[in-house]
C-alpha cells in the first residue's frame, strides 16, 4: 500500500507539471496552491481507482475519465482556496466561496471545452495502468480483455 501511495503521489507531481504548462500565465500566483497539493490529489485519485485495477478494460477506461475529472475538481478546489486566501490588491472585498466555485468551474471547463480531455483522458488511463503495473496490481487484474 505504501508503494502504491508513493507512486500515486509521484504521479500527482507529474500531473502538476502538465497543469502548469496548460494553465501557464493564466494561472497566476494562486496556481501554486493546486501545484503544491498535486501529490495529495494523486493519492486520492489512486485510492479511488485502486479497486478498478481488477475490472475489465471498459470499466477501467470509464473510471480513468472519472478520476481525471475528480482530480481536476480537487486541483481547482486547492487553486480556488489559495486564490481566495490571497485576496485582492488593496484589500477589496469579494466572495471567497464564489472565488472557489469560479476556479473549480474554470478548471473543469478548461479540461473539457478546450479539448484537453481528448489527450488527458488516454493519458490518465495510461497513468493508472503504469502506476498499477509498477505497484504490482496488474497480476490481480487477471487477463486483459
Amino acid at each position: 500500500m505504501k508503494r502504491y501511495a508513493l507512486l500515486c503521489a509521484v504521479s500527482g507531481m507529474g500531473w502538476a507539471v502538465i497543469a502548469y504548462f496548460i494553465a501557464g500565465r493564466l494561472g497566476g500566483a494562486a496556481l501554486w496552491g493546486g501545484l503544491v497539493t498535486a501529490p495529495l490529489v494523486g493519492v486520492i485519485a489512486g485510492w479511488v481507482y485502486r479497486p478498478v485495477h481488477r475490472w475489465r478494460w471498459p470499466g477501467r477506461l470509464a473510471m480513468s475519465l472519472l478520476t481525471l475529472y475528480l482530480s481536476a475538481l480537487l486541483f481547482g478546489l486547492a487553486w480556488g482556496i489559495t486564490d481566495a486566501l490571497q485576496g485582492l490588491p488593496g484589500g477589496a472585498s469579494r466572495s471567497s466561496i464564489g472565488v472557489v466555485y469560479q476556479t473549480i468551474f474554470a478548471t473543469l471547463y478548461g479540461v473539457t471545452a478546450t479539448g484537453f480531455v481528448v489527450f488527458l483522458w488516454p493519458l490518465a488511463h495510461l497513468n493508472h495502468w503504469l502506476v498499477g503495473h509498477l505497484a504490482g496490481h496488474h497480476a490481480a487484474a487477471g487477463p486483459i480483455e
